[in-house]
């Protein structure tokens, strides 16, 4: 099983969900389950589990067509927008810290 699958197996199971479904399609998971030493609920937790975390990555992906990527692509490249706020963290984060010329290394750490 995937790490994604699994960590929605580590989450409380604090939702019920009811279906009803074809007799077979019960009787041949019952026989899968019970075949690898799992109840049915543990069964079709694992299958739900595995399917939607292959299918989420599918459905929440953005297709951009050429223009919109050379779009986001130029927005991306464009110097940041220094506003108020940034500027007072920035300098909070100096006060703090220091002026971090070295980002390749974090503070408080050694290389």
């Amino acid at each position: 099983m995937g790490a994604t699958a699994q960590a929605y197996l580590d989450q409380p199971a604090d939702e019920r969900f009811e279906t009803r479904i074809p007799t077979v399609l019960k009787r041949h998971a019952e026989a899968v389950a019970r075949a690898k030493g799992e109840s049915l609920s543990e069964y079709v937790l694992e299958v739900l589990a595995e399917q939607v975390a292959t299918d989420i990555a599918r459905t929440q992906e953005i297709h951009l067509t050429p223009p919109e990527q050379a779009e986001l692509l130029r927005i991306l490249a464009a110097p940041a927008v220094t506003t108020p706020a940034l500027a007072r963290a920035m300098a909070d984060a100096e006060a703090l810290w220091g002026r971090g010329e070295d980002a390749g290394t974090s503070h408080g750490t050694s290389p």
